[in-house]
């Protein structure tokens, strides 16, 4: 009999969760993601999620729109001040903390994070190395 551990089953369904997410970038925002290779992709929906988690979102439809917008706004964007807070705010649930990035967080705001990151190529090239490295990846 062939016995699956709890890890096994959680690094599967970890694994088919960002399957899902990559999908959904491909589907929704290809002129940002199609030219990337599919495991430079990957990597970096499985790094956005991380980081996600981080600012504690729990549920897809979060951990897919907090993605999106590393990938297409800046991979920062989640440090500009107000948006911060706004994440942070942990008395808050997380779809009332992502209907706040629409209703609450100014133009001026968001063009403020678009330019969080000096230079986004090198965070991105960053990611990618350490996320091919088993030994330096974070585990889901």
């Amino acid at each position: 009999m062939l016995l699956v551990t709890k890890a096994q089953r959680r690094d599967a369904g970890y694994s088919a969760f960002v399957d899902r997410v990559v999908r959904h970038m491909k589907l929704h925002y290809w002129a940002d993601v199609g030219h990337l290779p599919p495991e430079v992709l990957w990597r970096r929906v499985s790094h956005c999620v991380e980081k996600g988690r981080e600012r504690g979102f729990t549920y897809e439809r979060s951990l897919a729109i907090f993605t999106a917008n590393m990938m297409r706004i800046d991979p920062k964007f989640h440090e500009q001040k107000n948006i911060a807070a706004l994440l942070d705010d942990a008395d808050r649930p997380e779809e009332e903390r992502l209907e706040g990035l629409v209703k609450e967080i100014s133009p001026d705001d968001w063009a403020e994070a678009g330019e969080m990151c000096a230079d986004k190529q090198d965070y991105w090239w960053s990611v990618d190395r350490q996320m091919a490295d088993p030994a330096t990846r974070s585990k889901p």
